[in-house]
């Protein structure tokens, strides 16, 4: 039953979304989000995503991206053209644009110097397309979006909630009650008070920041539905046993009701809220502790494990990680520090190997080795400007753009803190997605814009 179960969940979701797709285009979007999530809801076993099969899930995945694309720019042109001065088919660059552009300009330069370095170049120009991605990736969310009106964008995104909320229910039924969803090996499988506890990150749902931030930002219209898929999704975040993620959780929470606060000039509200979500989250680890007493222990275990040292592998504390990463950044030629060694791989450089593993724990780790600190600099830029620019936004506006504009802000906030514990947009298998919701801000930043323009042709003609 399972196994029927999970070989029909990826086509169902499939055909939901292409079906949604024939009023609204836009959820034809679902799919990369799918092919996102590929591994909690099995859509890796949907053939016609994994054709050709001898290319490698990255360039697969910027490939149908591209087609979605051009399916996309072909129904809106159809739709738009016959509609002079169409506010929507206006497409102008912010700084988060040129941003990136400057970042794919640089990686087309170290593509350049490998080549010309390198004798031996096997699989550098796929390296290449692979880290090319997540930038092209960037831009074909934004002009996706760019023709779709706020409300319909945030009904979208509803929808992704929702398939990560399902994934965290096949989570929570696979890691908290063992029942065998997932055929995959675990990450670690350890013995604790006499159960077994495991801990995976291959089939774990992707979209808890993003998940519980949409569902605070628009939680006014649903709250019956809200509570529980907030629940679902806390819970889920509670058993992968990661300290980092309950502790991004709660900051995120902490901040909506802070950054609302600021807004509405009253922090009183933010107090009172704060303080009723800490004792409802105190019911509910109660709650958790009666039902699942040995995980519970194991993850406040997890918690006493940072009295350790710091530098002890086993305790995985920020300071470790660092001085990992210490080690990647010693083993960078010194000519190589400015603009990075672009896309080698083990080929040419044998120490990729062990910068992907760090990079796995540090995504910064990454970007210095591939783009330099020229590239650390321009991605530590792009996410302040991405900052101010969602935050102007959610200050400036009283509608659903402000919503989105803020529900943006919190998962930014969530990436930046997640950089330091997680391999993020570097993830393999995903660069294509890696900056979605930068590019998502891209078009809404446009939208305001043509919006504001609007206003004023028509105070113009008044």
């Amino acid at each position: 039953m399972i196994s029927l179960f999970t070989k029909l969940l990826p086509y169902l979701l499939l055909f939901y979304f292409l079906v949604r797709s024939v009023k609204n285009p836009i959820y034809l979007l679902g799919i990369p989000f799918l092919m996102f999530l590929r591994y909690c809801i099995f859509f890796e076993n949907v053939k016609i995503f994994a054709i050709p099969g001898r290319f490698a899930p990255d360039i697969l995945f910027i490939a149908w991206l591209i087609i979605f694309w051009i399916i996309f720019r072909i129904i809106n042109t159809s739709k738009y053209s016959s509609i002079s001065n169409n506010l929507y088919n206006k497409s102008e660059r912010n700084s988060l644009d040129y941003i990136v552009i400057v970042l794919m300009i640089i990686s087309v330069i170290d593509l350049i110097v490998v080549y010309i370095e390198y004798l031996r170049i096997e699989n550098v120009f796929i390296e290449f397309l692979t880290i090319f991605s997540l930038f092209l990736g960037y831009f074909i969310i934004k002009d996706i979006l760019r023709y779709y009106r706020p409300n319909l964008i945030a009904d979208f995104l509803y929808s992704i909630v929702l398939v990560n909320s399902l994934a965290s229910c096949l989570y929570i039924l696979h890691q908290g009650l063992h029942l065998t969803i997932y055929k995959s090996e675990e990450y670690i499988s350890e013995i604790f008070q006499g159960e077994v506890i495991t801990r995976t990150f291959w089939f774990m749902p992707l979209l808890w920041f993003f998940s519980i931030s949409y569902l605070f930002v628009f939680k006014r219209h649903k709250k019956v539905t809200f509570f529980i898929l907030v629940i679902i999704n806390f819970l889920a975040l509670f058993i992968s046993y990661t300290r980092s993620f309950l502790i991004i959780t709660i900051f995120i929470i902490i901040l909506y009701y802070l950054l609302n606060a600021y807004k509405e000039s009253n922090f009183s509200a933010a107090v009172k809220n704060i303080l009723l979500t800490s004792i409802i989250g105190l019911i509910l680890f109660v709650a958790i502790a009666k039902f699942f007493p040995a995980s519970s222990n194991f993850f406040f275990y997890r918690f006493k494990e940072l009295k350790q040292s710091p530098n002890d592998e086993s305790s995985n504390s920020l300071l470790y990680r660092f001085a990992r990463t210490g080690e990647i950044f010693d083993m960078i030629d010194e000519d190589k520090l400015i603009l990075g060694n672009g896309p080698v791989t083990e080929t040419q450089l044998s120490m990729v190997k062990d910068m992907t593993i760090v990079n796995w724990d540090l995504v910064w780790t990454g970007i210095v080795f591939r783009w330099g600190f020229i590239g650390f600099v321009l991605f530590v830029l792009l996410y302040i400007v991405s900052i101010l620019k969602a935050f102007s936004l959610f200050m400036k506006r009283d509608d659903v753009l402000s919503k989105l504009a803020l529900l943006v802000l919190l998962v930014i906030v969530s990436q930046v803190l997640g950089s330091f514990i997680s391999s993020t947009f570097m993830s393999s298998d995903r660069y294509a997605m890696g900056l979605w919701y930068l590019g998502i801000l891209s078009a809404l930043l446009l939208a305001n814009k043509n919006h504001n323009d609007s206003t004023t042709k028509e105070q113009n003609h008044e």
